[in-house]
């Protein structure tokens, strides 16, 4: 059972249980915090910015370039976290980080606008190249950044930019595969994320109001409405992807595409057991992927036993069956059975 844990596991692990044991040294008194009278900060701030950084690369040996942005992310993380387990009373070092917080919101603000300029630069040559947008922003994040470790992070952002700000003429894309099935129309799907962008719309410029009317200080509203907006690129980013990018079959495998939020997954026919109709009725369960979005779902493809599937940054999970919400569920059941 111990040989099953994967490294990534193992990584998780160490850091929960040595944060838990920071979050009892903070918040119970007991001899080594002389009863609540010595909180000292820096082991905590040490961790975050050495312990945890060397144990990532010692145990995944990533390259420099993968190495550096993965150390600032567990780092921001770290500063984070130590904000919300040490007691107010009892913060000195972590008052004086908090003063910067303004630097980390322009770092982070500089790492999507790389991301951008990425975007309109790179991904608009390759795509008059071969017009096929996943192939695009694969090649331009993995000719920078590889394809592991944050890679996978700055894909997905890339991907909400394209499809959310860049993308024109959806019907001129070309994805891979052999034949391709929508599921836009699936019980109204896009229709209705469009009516929930509308209503987010319409919510803000109240939200906005009500934050003043509430004698909050101004920039409080204005911070309300910029997150609003971020996560409006978000929902229209889904919206535009749902409409173009489509469930395909190809010549070894099932591409299985939903939207942007939804990580792409490939799988091979040899591990296809059956695909059948099914209803709506499917709770969430270990085991299990549901891509359904506003659909219905219909169709349900059986794994064999031992299948695993990416996840939506990195490593894989054991999965048994896949439920889908496609437009033409029997077309698409014909098509994958005369294929296995």
């Amino acid at each position: 059972m111990v040989g099953a844990i994967s490294r990534k596991q193992w990584f998780t692990l160490i850091v929960a249980v040595t944060l838990t044991a920071h979050y009892f040294f903070f918040r119970v008194p007991f001899v080594a915090n002389d009863y609540g009278r010595n909180m000292a900060e820096w082991p905590l701030l040490a961790d975050a910015l050495i312990s945890f950084p060397l144990l990532y690369y010692f145990m995944f040996r990533p390259s420099l370039k993968q190495f550096v942005p993965a150390w600032a992310g567990i780092g921001a993380a770290g500063v984070l976290l130590g904000r919300l387990l040490i007691p107010d009373e009892s913060k000195q070092l972590w008052r004086e980080i908090e003063g910067y917080w303004l630097l980390l919101v322009m770092v982070e603000a500089a790492l999507e606008l790389y991301l951008l300029v990425l975007v309109a630069r790179r991904v608009r040559a390759l795509l008059r190249l071969s017009g096929n947008a996943d192939e695009a922003l694969e090649g331009a994040v993995r000719s920078r950044l590889g394809s592991k470790g944050f890679a996978r992070f700055a894909l997905f952002e890339m991907r909400i930019w394209y499809y959310g700000l860049f993308m024109r003429k959806g019907e001129q894309l070309r994805f891979r595969g052999e034949q391709h099935f929508t599921y836009d129309k699936n019980n109204g799907n896009v229709s209705n994320q469009f009516a929930f962008i509308m209503v987010v719309l319409f919510e803000m410029p109240l939200s906005h109001l009500m934050v003043h009317l509430m004698s909050v200080q101004p920039w409080v509203a204005w911070t309300l409405d910029v997150l609003t907006l971020w996560s409006m690129l978000y929902l229209v980013a889904e919206y535009r992807a749902s409409q173009w990018r489509p469930i395909s079959l190809d010549r070894n495998a099932l591409l299985v595409r939903n939207g942007v939020f939804a990580a792409d997954r490939t799988v091979d026919y040899s591990m296809i057991e059956s695909v059948t109709r099914c209803g709506n009725d499917i709770s969430r369960q270990r085991g299990i992927l549901r891509f359904r979005q506003f659909g219905s779902l219909n169709v349900e493809i059986r794994l064999r036993a031992g299948g695993r599937l990416a996840t939506n940054f990195g490593g894989e999970r054991p999965v048994s069956a896949l439920y889908l919400s496609l437009d033409k569920p029997d077309a698409f059941i014909d098509a994958l059975r005369a294929r296995l």
